[in-house]
């Protein structure tokens, strides 16, 4: 029986010794967790921070856009120069693309319908004067007082 005391004592040193062990680990493990929380907290706050400085510098720049002042603004002046000549340009490019596929598919162009309708109301004004009928007076109509020129039926 002596060799199972033994034994049990010495699982039991065993398991005081793994208990131990265990322990400290655990222990060491909180801290570094409390240690990784501590910088975390702090991360956060300081990324709430910069959210907020954030949002004042975006408040301020909505309020400067709603009051106009950054049209005045030399970078902003540029700038639109830059996005109006790019959209001149585009439109520009477009315009040709328009007049090649309009040229491919053999269709008139706006500004032929425009030629067209501007040439056909010239011709119109000159067929007009023409077949207008020339109102010449008649003698007799010259001289009567204008009652017995009138057919009354």
């Amino acid at each position: 029986m002596a060799t199972t005391s033994a034994k049990a004592a010495e699982k039991t040193g065993v398991t005081q010794n793994v208990e131990a062990y265990l322990k400290g680990r655990f222990t060491q493990a909180q801290k570094r967790f409390e240690g990784l929380e501590g910088e975390a907290n702090r991360a956060f706050r300081a990324l709430e921070t910069r959210g907020q400085v954030a949002a004042k510098e975006v408040q301020a720049l909505w309020t400067k856009v709603q009051a106009g002042e950054l049209r005045v603004d030399p970078r902003v002046v540029e700038l639109s120069k830059k996005v109006d000549a790019a959209g001149a340009e585009l439109r520009k490019r477009l315009d040709g693309l328009q007049a090649k596929v309009v040229e491919a598919v053999g269709v008139a162009s706006q500004s032929q319908v425009e030629q067209i309708t501007h040439e056909l109301g010239r011709l119109s004004k000159k067929l007009d004067v023409l077949l207008k009928p020339t109102r010449r007076p008649h003698p007799a109509a010259k001289n009567s007082g204008g009652a017995a020129s009138s057919p009354r039926a």
